[in-house]
């Protein structure tokens, strides 16, 4: 990570359906104890239901973001897993507004997971948003939980909930891995809310 660049910290997921809600769980955890966890005292720490294009101008601004999301990816509930993301690569910024048609082929916008639409942007598209709209991207790393139940309900299943503590862990060691490197190498392993801000 670049010296003297703050970590930026997004948890995102919708709270009104279960436990696709982790992600702002797990970033408010963050924010909880950010002063008692090493590396996390500088951090900015966002959470929010869903990535957004104006997120890119954060993401540009930071030396390392950590996503914190819900996965369906066939794995243990409450599973946690951290995986750095690809560099971003450059390309057309897409914008759906009314009547357009949405890119055909998955990828084709720097901020799309598929469609090119706003609403479909991914971790990956926001570092493609940055660099192409700022000049710069950080490293990026994706912590998941794997989860189940995202029906229409509140609160985390208790094998979800149960996760929150080793998925606040893996992004504080996702962190500690960067800051021991210098000159922006990727990390060695694999605040605010939608309505407010909250940061150090």
């Amino acid at each position: 990570m670049t010296p003297g660049a703050h970590v930026l910290v997004v948890g995102y997921g919708n709270a009104l359906r279960g436990d696709d809600g982790v992600g702002q769980e797990v970033a408010e955890a963050v924010w909880l104890q950010r002063d008692r966890l090493p590396g996390l005292a500088r951090a900015r720490v966002l959470w929010v239901t869903q990535l957004t294009p104006e997120l890119a101008v954060d993401v540009s601004e930071a030396g390392l973001v950590v996503f914190v999301d819900a996965a369906c990816d066939g794995r243990p509930v409450g599973s946690v897993a951290v995986e750095v993301l690809p560099g971003p690569s450059a390309g057309p910024v897409e914008v759906c507004g009314p009547g357009a048609t949405p890119a055909a082929t998955a990828g084709a916008g720097p901020g799309s997971s598929g469609s090119g639409c706003w609403q479909d942007v991914s971790a990956a598209g926001l570092l493609r948003m940055a660099e192409e709209l700022f000049g710069r991207a950080p490293v990026g790393v994706m912590v998941t939980v794997s989860v189940a139940c995202t029906g229409a309900g509140q609160g985390l299943s208790p094998l979800v909930s149960a996760a929150v503590p080793r998925a606040v862990a893996a992004v504080r060691m996702a962190i500690a891995a960067s800051l021991r490197h210098d000159g922006g190498a990727r990390p060695l392993s694999g605040a605010r809310p939608a309505t407010g801000g909250r940061g150090a």
